[in-house]
């Protein structure tokens, strides 16, 4: 599992965990006191422990749920300070490492294989290509992605609208479908930056 897609999961599950406490300790009459909240977020987390979405975090969970099982452990503290350290982690990556990310995710998780598409190679189907002279042109040397970024692909098996939601779902970048031609299948998709989410 890639490290900032690592980040960006636990930080999720982390700010789930908290607002489920928060609307627990909203519609309770009275004061909650530290070891009752532990124990509505360790109810709440470790159902999570065995659910396959949580892979990657499954042992962090298991940590969260132990500590707040233990005496004198404030588990509501600790989830600030780790989601306030997977948040920081989460700014301090560029959009081109972003992009490199959002690929891996889509092969390890969705089996979409990318490639570089190279002026006059034959295609495959269901293989996501990159434009090389977009990875020149849309990032600035820092990596701050300046333009759209294209992403062609045949399809066989999925559609556009499969793919551009599994891009958005990642909330790495705003996808859009550019063009669509029903007859060869073929797509260009279109990433935009994701600050604005």
């Amino acid at each position: 599992m890639l490290k900032q897609h690592y980040h960006q999961q636990l930080s999720t599950l982390i700010d789930n965990a908290l607002l489920h406490l928060y609307s627990q300790v909203a519609i309770s009459r009275r004061f909650v006191p530290t070891a009752k909240r532990n124990t509505l977020l360790c109810q709440y987390l470790k159902p999570k422990i065995k659910q396959p979405q949580y892979k990657a975090i499954k042992g962090d969970i298991k940590r969260m749920v132990i500590a707040g099982q233990k005496a004198g452990v404030n588990l509501e503290l600790k989830l600030e300070e780790l989601r306030k350290i997977a948040n920081d982690y989460e700014a301090s990556m560029n959009d081109i490492q972003r992009l490199y990310d959002l690929l891996n995710i889509l092969f390890d998780e969705h089996g979409f294989d990318s490639r570089l598409f190279k002026e006059g190679e034959q295609t495959e189907p269901e293989i996501i290509y990159v434009l090389q002279d977009h990875l020149e042109h849309c990032f600035e040397k820092n990596g701050k992605q300046t333009a759209p970024v294209s992403l062609l692909i045949e399809f066989v098996k999925n559609t556009p609208d499969t793919l551009i939601t599994l891009i958005n779902q990642t909330r790495l970048f705003i996808a859009a479908l550019h063009e669509h031609n029903s007859e060869t299948k073929q797509t260009h998709i279109q990433l935009h930056p994701s600050h604005n989410w």
